[in-house]
């Protein structure tokens, strides 16, 4: 028979706990210098990185942005030949000048389609500084202030932003002869 106390010894496991290292204040030093490179590290490849994005983004923009132009100007060389043709051709009357003019017009009208450019005559409408751009201003009897009488120039917007403002007459307030209209403070 075993002993009671040979039992108990079994049962007991003994834990050893590991006695935290303690370094000298030299030690310390060293390991944490040793994390400070390492973020430094960290830290300027995360830079290196940031700064190669920032690289690619400007190339890949410039490409699409040479791309767009070559497409619309690809597009526009192709009215610049009609023209020449035209140019090079004698027309013996009017009637195939205009019909010439017209197919350029044809050209000119689908590459503005193709690039959803649309043109805007705001003939009729208020002033509105934003999508127009006054000439002048004149006096008109029977139209109210700040109307657009005259279209000097139409304008465009280019897929619902303005591309150009319309250039405009626009009218302002009728004075009768001899009256003028005073503000009080002025």
């Amino acid at each position: 028979m075993k002993s009671k106390s040979n039992k108990d010894d079994e049962k007991i496991e003994t834990v050893k706990e590991e006695e935290p290292t303690v370094l000298t204040p030299e030690e310390e030093i060293q390991k944490l210098k040793s994390e400070v490179e390492d973020y430094n590290e960290k830290f300027l490849r995360v830079v290196a990185d940031f700064d190669n994005f920032r690289k690619r983004i400007d190339r890949d923009r410039e490409q699409q942005s040479l791309r767009l132009r070559g497409e619309i100007l690809s597009n526009f060389l192709e009215i610049v030949d009609t023209v020449e043709k035209a140019v090079e051709v004698d027309h013996p009357d009017l009637e195939s000048s205009l019909e010439g003019i017209k197919g350029i017009h044809r050209l000119m009208s689908a590459l503005m389609d193709s690039f959803n450019i649309k043109r805007f005559d705001p003939q009729g409408e208020q002033f509105d500084f934003r999508l127009h751009e006054a000439l002048t201003t004149v006096e008109k009897e029977g139209v109210e202030p700040n109307t657009i009488v005259e279209v000097i120039q139409s304008g465009y917007t280019l897929e619902g932003e303005l591309l150009r403002p319309a250039k405009v007459v626009v009218s302002k307030g009728f004075e009768e002869e001899g009256k003028k209209i005073v503000v009080e403070g002025e």
